[in-house]
């Protein structure tokens, strides 16, 4: 009877043994399965062959010129490059410490602004004549016989230009990430170049940018050097000024080409700039920077230009007061939120109302429904 135990003892542990080493397999079989995919699946090769771009880029051939005559690598450091690379330069604006202005992008492609959008533009160029306003279109031909882009013509601190994307990046620390990289391939593709070419325009040229969902409420120009928090732990990039070549838009110029990841929307945006500023002002969050541990960069509280949060963004559309306090410099209406949300010409919204007062040109042409 002992023997037969001890026979069944043995048999259980050479079976658990096997079991045992069939379950290391398993699992180990599963995770390189696992790694494999995801190797695979975020590689280059795979995007580019299995997914289409989220959007095309526009001047993409650029990409194959040489970047020198003296050899025949392109910018993307491929071989047998096709023509010598052109010195682009923009020709609407030189930069200058005695001329402010301030910059729009319309992204998207579209010829033409929708009423929202030119609202803010106009709302800018009425509170701040002294400022001249720079709206640059993606787009392949601009709309100039639509209503908005006529309205916005007659404010004569407003010029409204076409740019090529791939000039516009050409000869610029972002050439290789426009021309070289998969970004247009991500799910957050169009955000990204928004942040992007905000970046790249202000390095170019210094300045004020503006989000086309910002309406101003008062003059911006005693600001300078600054960053909008959006709430008491996070900067945001819809509303900042940087003097032409300041090292903070350099710092985050590099830090977008570092670090850039076309999975996370807001990574090369807000967060970059939060992660920028804590760097520059050697914080350790928000609530710790100065002007004077900044070395005279501001960081204006969520009030200067998002008062009303964004999960909050229905309030835009109540009929109901919105007392403005002094500190309002303008505000940010959630554009990614209330996109699909009316706004009713003869209501009295709190958006409605503010179009009227803000943008009076553009809301004399909306339509009844906007």
């Amino acid at each position: 009877m002992a023997k037969y135990s001890v026979h069944r003892w043995f048999n259980f542990r050479r079976n658990a043994k096997k079991r045992l080493h069939k379950l290391f397999l398993l699992i180990v079989t599963l995770g390189l399965a696992t790694f494999t995919f995801v190797f695979v699946t975020n590689s280059d090769f795979y995007v580019r062959m299995v997914n289409k771009p989220v959007m095309n880029i526009r001047g993409a051939d650029s990409g194959r010129c040489c970047v020198s005559i003296h050899h025949s690598l392109d910018v993307c450091g491929r071989s047998e490059c096709l023509w010598h690379c052109p010195q682009f330069e923009a020709e609407f604006i030189s930069p200058s410490k005695d001329h402010e202005h301030a910059f729009f992008h319309e992204t998207s492609g579209a010829g033409a602004l929708d009423t929202r959008q030119a609202c803010a533009v106009e709302s800018v160029a009425l509170s701040n004549p002294n400022l001249t306003i720079y709206l640059l279109m993606t787009a392949g031909d601009i709309d100039w016989n639509s209503t908005t882009m006529k309205t916005l013509k007659s404010y004569d601190n407003v010029h409204i230009h076409k740019i090529n994307l791939g000039e516009y990046f050409s000869h610029t620390p972002f050439e290789e990430w426009y021309f070289c990289s998969n970004w247009n391939y991500g799910s957050h593709a169009v955000s990204h170049l928004s942040d992007a070419l905000r970046f790249l325009t202000l390095y170019k040229y210094g300045g004020y940018y503006f989000d086309l969902d910002v309406i101003m409420l008062q003059s911006v120009m005693p600001y300078h050097n600054f960053i909008g928090a959006e709430d008491e732990d996070n900067l945001a990039a819809g509303a900042l000024h940087v003097e032409y070549l300041h090292p903070v838009i350099r710092m985050s110029v590099e830090e977008f080409r570092n670090t850039y990841r076309k999975d996370i929307w807001g990574h090369n945006g807000p967060l970059l700039l939060t992660r920028v500023m804590m760097k520059w002002c050697s914080a350790d969050n928000i609530q710790t920077m100065t002007t004077s541990t900044c070395y005279g960069f501001g960081i204006l509280p969520p009030v200067a230009f998002y008062p009303v949060k964004w999960f909050n963004w229905e309030k835009y559309f109540l009929e109901e007061d919105i007392v403005w306090g002094n500190e309002t410099i303008g505000t940010h209406v959630w554009n990614k939120k209330s996109v699909d949300t009316a706004v009713y010409k003869n209501s009295t919204q709190v958006y409605a109302k503010l179009a009227r007062s803000r943008c009076p040109s553009i809301f004399a042409v909306a339509p009844d429904v906007f």
